[in-house]
């Protein structure tokens, strides 16, 4: 077998950089290093720790799960111990080993993992010009690695919707989607949750494709499996994501043309039973199979104004219309949503050419269907949602990326239409396109740059009033999340009024410290420091100390911007 020339060898090398295999592959390179480049500019530019009390709560508990292997809370709610002492026994009772039953498990569970395989380090105090928390650097890293994965899975389903061209341009928009990377940096896993739908959709998408196929069970059923594993997992991160189940149970329902709703009803029955266990493990608990989390859409209703369900400690449900109360806050809410929240996901172009895709039918059965199983689980997150607030809304976001590509497939169906002659005005319009989803971007990398997290949240200051505290002791403050997370200390949000106070504190557990920051003292004084539901406190935050009250030392902190009580004068020793 004769050898090539060196020329002739030089000039297939030249041939595969120019238009071969190595054209391919430094594209490729390039793309992979403008997304890398796009995540580490908005990360140092967007990233100064947690902002959310929800992130800072999940993150909390994945420590304890690390540490002690359970899934209990330092962020210990008055309505948690109320509703646990309806169940007689010793668990129920106790506030320093308090069990959680707000929040699904898996996020902890993953959490805790991520923190032992990286060494996460709890003991060092924030340092640094950013003041950041050395675990969240950890937390951040686990979201964008879900954010790179959603990447991958969202070319690979753009590709099967539709073509490379929707699929590339796709991924291009999300990863220049400022909501993506600000859902990642927010440390709440509504980037996870994300994932974990566009993977259940996608296994469902192969699972008809091979239906269409084949007319064997083998063919797809373990797809299906896999888009059942992905929902349970869904589920499992918080609950509303149990929207995708419906969507996708109808999605293989219309696929099978014979015994299609007895495997969507197969598919839902076997849902039930992977969720079992954890429903099991709340009822053993709590005595319900979602433990509070259902009456926490009692907070922000006329009951219960800002959040003041969380801090009763006797809440009373007895004849208080509460079915009419829970109706009116969702219509508020939804009508709120489709004014400010619905039509801006993203940027608000994209979602309007997805919502016009309902008026135009695609060719492809699948493509057509799965826009219509998409819009069902859609609707019912967004009644979800109504009834939770903002914090659930924003799951609406595990559905952007098939807005993304319905949005995009529509936008070049109709760029085809026009038949434009000229390419670079072709490439010009898909360009403004892309321009226009990233401008929420753009204004976010522009001066003026993102502020820390205070006020409320100073880690070092929150650091410094929990040391103040021995760890078996208990502090009462109105951001229990914060120092449970920054301080590791056994925190109780503070009561509705300071009569509840005294209950825990004569018959639970005796609190050692009072800890009020901005999140009450930048109140207004008429319209909420004198309502019901701080009125009770407002000698305290006046410094008019009760003379029975029985933590009598305080100390103000960042020029009366807080005040920290207690026994005694910690500050001192």
């Amino acid at each position: 077998m004769s050898v090539k020339p060196f020329e002739s060898r030089i000039q297939d090398l030249v041939y595969n950089v120019d238009v071969g295999v190595g054209q391919r592959l430094i594209k490729t390179a390039l793309f992979f290093l403008f997304v890398f480049s796009i995540i580490l500019l908005y990360t140092a530019n967007q990233f100064r720790g947690l902002r959310d009390a929800e992130a800072m709560d999940y993150a909390q508990l994945g420590r304890n799960v690390m540490v002690h292997k359970q899934l209990i809370t330092q962020n210990v709610r008055p309505a948690s111990i109320w509703y646990l002492t309806r169940t007689p026994g010793e668990l129920q009772h106790r506030i320093d080993a308090h069990p959680d039953i707000v929040h699904a498990p898996l996020y902890p569970v993953m959490l805790a993992a991520w923190f032992r395989i990286t060494g996460a380090q709890f003991t060092d105090a924030p340092d640094g010009p950013l003041n950041i928390f050395q675990p969240e650097y950890v937390i951040m890293v686990l979201n964008h690695l879900f954010a790179l994965m959603t990447c991958l899975l969202l070319y690979l389903t753009g590709r099967r919707l539709f073509d490379p061209r929707v699929a590339l341009l796709g991924v291009t928009i999300y990863i220049l989607s400022d909501m993506v990377w600000r859902d990642s940096l927010s440390g709440t896993g509504v980037t996870i949750v994300g994932f974990w739908a566009l993977a259940a959709f996608y296994s469902m998408l192969i699972a008809v494709s091979r239906i269409e196929e084949s007319s064997t069970t083998r063919r797809w059923i373990l797809p299906a499996v896999v888009s059942l594993v992905f929902c349970v997992l869904a589920f499992l991160t918080r609950y509303a994501a149990v929207a995708l189940l419906p969507g996708l149970a109808l999605y293989l329902g219309l696929a099978l043309k014979r015994r299609g709703w007895m495997w969507a009803s197969v598919f839902v029955v076997l849902f039930l039973v992977a969720i079992s266990p954890w429903l099991v493990r709340n009822i053993a608990v709590s005595g319900s199979p979602l433990g509070l989390a259902p009456y926490m859409a009692l907070n922000e209703t006329s009951l219960f104004a800002e959040n003041s369900f969380e801090r009763s400690l006797n809440p009373n449900l007895d004849g208080q219309g509460v079915a009419g109360v829970l109706q009116n806050k969702s219509l508020r809410n939804l009508h709120r949503f489709y004014q400010v929240h619905l039509r801006t996901i993203g940027e608000g172009l994209l979602i309007c050419l997805f919502f016009t895709t309902f008026f135009y039918r695609f060719v492809r059965q699948p493509v057509h269907t799965l826009r219509w199983c998409l819009a069902l689980s859609l609707v019912l997150l967004l009644f979800i949602a109504s009834l939770y607030g903002d914090a659930t809304f924003r799951l609406m976001h595990m559905f952007w990326p098939f807005i993304i590509l319905y949005a995009l497939g529509f936008f070049m169906l109709l760029l085809d239409r026009l038949q434009i002659k000229m390419k670079l005005l072709n490439m010009g319009i898909t360009s403004a396109v892309v321009f226009l989803s990233a401008l929420p971007m753009i204004f976010s990398l522009l001066p003026p740059r993102a502020t820390p997290p205070y006020p409320p949240y100073a880690p070092g200051l929150i650091i410094y009033v929990s040391n103040l505290l021995s760890p078996t002791e208990l502090m009462c403050t109105d951001m229990p999340w914060a120092t449970a997370w920054y301080g590791n200390q056994n925190s109780v949000l503070l009561p509705y009024s300071i009569e509840e106070y005294y209950d825990i504190n004569d018959i639970m557990h005796r609190f050692s410290g009072l800890y009020f920051t901005p999140i009450t003292r930048d109140q207004p004084f008429i319209r909420a420091l004198r309502s019901p539901r701080y009125i009770s406190w407002l000698p305290i935050l006046e410094g008019r100390i009760p003379g029975d009250f029985p933590l009598t030392q305080g100390i103000p902190l960042r020029d009366m911007e807080q005040i920290f009580l207690s026994d005694r004068a910690r500050w001192a020793e």
